[in-house]
């Protein structure tokens, strides 16, 4: 958002996609797969000011910090970008990490707790900052969910689903099928919808 960037060069139209550096077309390709496979609930897009990458970035780049502290030597790596988590090794001997999350409705209660030694953990919700979405669909602020948190092994992805799981609630579960390796908890009102391992 910072005005002399290459993503707000991008969005007001004064560069190209093909003249942004190397890493920001790299999210431009990851995030219009994003678009396809959620069946466009995901659309960085489709917002009135021209297009805005942070329902992917944040995750992305808890992994990307992640990984690099792994690869300078730590072991054990928790890596908190505003609510996206990513995790590398032991929060204690032989403890994997413990990622608390929190019910959308009360603020000091956790209503699950996702273990792993190496995942990435995306929440999206309207507690924090209140309808802040796009709805692709309906143009709208309007999403299915009050909370969504999406487990698996890729942050910049996990970010996404969670946002498009946001917007499209329980329907879009469906792109999940045929990959295991991914959970999700949906939260409205009252009720909890969970799929996949990190749940199980």
């Amino acid at each position: 958002f910072k005005a002399d960037s290459d993503v707000s060069a991008l969005r007001n139209g004064l560069r190209t996609e093909t003249e942004m550096p190397e890493v920001v077309q790299a999210v431009i390709h990851n995030c219009r797969l994003l678009k396809e496979s959620t069946a466009g609930a995901f659309d960085p897009w489709a917002i009135p000011d021209g297009v805005d990458f942070s329902g992917y970035v944040k995750g992305w780049a808890a992994d990307l910090i992640a990984n690099m502290l792994v690869e300078k030597g730590f072991a054990n790596v928790a890596v908190n970008a505003g609510g996206d988590v990513a995790v590398r090794g032991l929060q204690a001997e032989q403890t994997p990490w413990k990622i608390g999350i929190r019910n959308p409705h009360v603020s000091d209660e956790v209503v699950a707790v996702v273990q792993s030694s190496h995942a990435a953990i995306a929440t999206s919700g309207t507690y924090e900052r209140g309808l802040h979405l796009h709805n692709p669909n309906s143009g709208s602020a309007d999403v299915a969910m009050d909370a969504v948190t999406v487990v698996g092994p890729d942050g910049g992805q996990a970010d996404a689903y969670a946002t498009a799981l946001l917007i499209a609630g329980t329907d879009g579960v469906e792109w999940f099928k045929g990959m295991p390796e991914w959970s999700g908890m949906l939260i409205k009102g009252e009720e909890v919808w969970k799929f996949g391992p990190a749940f199980a």
